[in-house]
C-alpha cells in the first residue's frame, strides 16, 4: 500500500500489490514522468518466479529517464527496490535494443503516455521482440491500441521493420508520437458489426510446412467471414502469431495468438478465433486486454478535462484492478464500474 516517510513527497508504491507484475513499474514511472512526482517502488514482481527488473524494464525505464531529463536509483538486472526522480520531458531520438526478445510493446507501454506531454515529437526505434510470451504483439500495438488513442486525439504512426520472436528477438520498429493534449471518451455503444480482419504471421523457417496458412484454417474453422491475409519474415528465431481484429462503428476488438512447439497450427488459429468470437459476444466496444491497457489514458483524460470520462467493457481483471490502483496513487482520479460501464473523475 502507499505509505509516507521521510522522503517527503515520494510516491510510495507496493510492487507486489495484487497482480504484483511489471504493469506497476510501467504505469507508475509514466505517470511518474508526466506529473513530475517521484516515486519508489519497492516488492517489485515479488512473487514471480525471477524476481525484480527483467531487460525489457531495465531498457523502458532507462528511456524514460532520458526523456524526462530525471534520474534513477537502483536500476539493475533484479533489482526489486528502485526510486525515479522525473524532470522536464524532451520529445526527440530514442534508439532502445533490449538486447533479448524482450517485448517491445511493454516498453512502449511506458514510454507512449511520456511522449504524449514531451514539447516536441518523439521518435523510438526498438529492438526486441514483436511477438513474444505474456504481451500483446507488435500488430495489436497498432491496430487496437492505437486506434483508441486516435479516438482520444493522439496520433502513433508503427513501422514493423522486422519481427522478432522468442528467444532471439531481433526485432525491430519505428514508432513516432506527436504530442497533443488527450481529449475525454465516452464509449458505451459499438453500433453495428463492420468486418473482421486477420493477419497469420510465420518466419520464413515454418514455410515448408505451410504453417501461417494453417493458422488461418484454423482460424475460418470459427470465424469463416473474416478476410485472411498471411506472411512469412525473416527472423532470427522461428516463430509465429495470428492477429485478428473485428471493426465496428465505434470500436475495435482484438485477439492474438502465438505459435508454440508441439501445438498444432490449426489450433493456434482457432484459439484466436474463439477468443475474438468471445469478446464480440461481451457486447463492449474494447476486449478484456485493451481493459487494463486504456485505464492509465482513461485517469488522464479524466485529469486533464475535468470531465467524467465512461467506457463499456467486458469485465474488470485483475490486470485492471491494478492499473486502476497505480493511476490512483498518482493522480488525483477515482473510478467505479457499475453495470460493466467503467467511469473515471477527478477525485475529492
Amino acid at each position: 500500500m502507499k505509505r509516507r516517510d521521510e522522503r517527503g513527497n515520494m510516491i510510495e508504491i507496493d510492487g507486489s500489490y495484487l497482480e504484483g507484475g511489471g504493469q506497476i513499474v510501467r504505469t507508475a514511472i509514466a505517470l511518474s514522468g508526466i506529473t513530475r512526482k517521484p516515486v519508489h517502488i519497492y516488492n517489485i514482481r515479488a512473487g514471480r518466479e525471477k524476481p525484480g527488473l527483467r531487460p525489457q524494464h531495465l531498457v523502458g525505464i532507462e528511456a524514460a529517464v532520458r526523456m524526462s531529463n530525471g534520474r534513477a536509483e537502483g536500476v539493475h538486472l533484479g533489482s526489486t527496490d528502485i526510486m525515479f526522480i522525473p524532470g522536464e520531458i524532451r520529445g526527440g531520438e530514442y534508439f532502445i535494443d533490449t538486447r533479448t526478445a524482450g517485448a517491445i510493446t511493454l516498453i512502449l507501454q511506458t514510454l507512449v503516455p511520456i511522449g504524449i506531454y514531451a514539447d516536441s515529437p518523439s521518435q523510438f526505434e526498438i529492438k526486441g521482440g514483436t511477438a513474444v510470451p505474456f504481451s500483446p504483439s507488435i500488430e495489436y500495438f497498432q491496430h487496437i491500441l492505437c486506434y483508441f488513442l486516435k479516438m482520444m486525439g493522439i496520433s502513433v504512426y508503427t513501422d514493423i521493420k522486422r519481427h522478432g520472436f522468442y528467444p532471439a528477438g531481433g526485432g525491430r520498429i519505428f514508432v513516432k508520437l506527436e504530442p497533443g493534449k488527450i481529449k475525454d471518451i465516452n464509449l458505451i455503444q459499438r453500433g453495428e458489426l463492420q468486418k473482421i480482419d486477420v493477419l497469420s504471421v510465420a518466419s520464413h523457417h515454418l514455410e515448408g510446412a505451410r504453417v501461417a496458412e494453417r493458422m488461418l484454417d484454423g482460424f475460418k474453422r470459427v470465424l469463416p467471414e473474416a478476410n485472411t491475409k498471411f506472411q512469412y519474415v525473416d527472423a532470427l528465431s522461428q516463430g509465429c502469431f495470428i492477429g485478428s481484429h473485428a471493426h465496428f462503428e465505434d470500436g475495435k476488438l482484438g485477439a492474438d495468438a502465438l505459435g508454440k512447439k508441439r501445438k498444432r497450427a490449426e489450433d493456434v488459429g482457432e484459439g484466436a478465433a474463439l477468443e475474438l468470437k468471445s469478446a464480440v459476444g461481451s457486447n463492449a466496444p474494447i476486449d478484456p486486454w485493451m481493459v487494463d491497457q486504456i485505464i492509465p489514458y482513461l485517469a488522464l483524460a479524466a485529469y486533464e478535462t475535468g470531465k467524467k470520462v465512461k467506457i463499456r467493457i467486458p469485465e474488470l481483471t485483475r490486470h485492471a484492478k491494478t492499473n486502476i490502483w497505480v493511476a490512483k496513487n498518482l493522480l488525483p482520479v477515482d473510478f467505479g464500474v457499475r453495470e460493466n460501464l467503467l467511469e473515471c473523475w477527478i477525485g475529492e
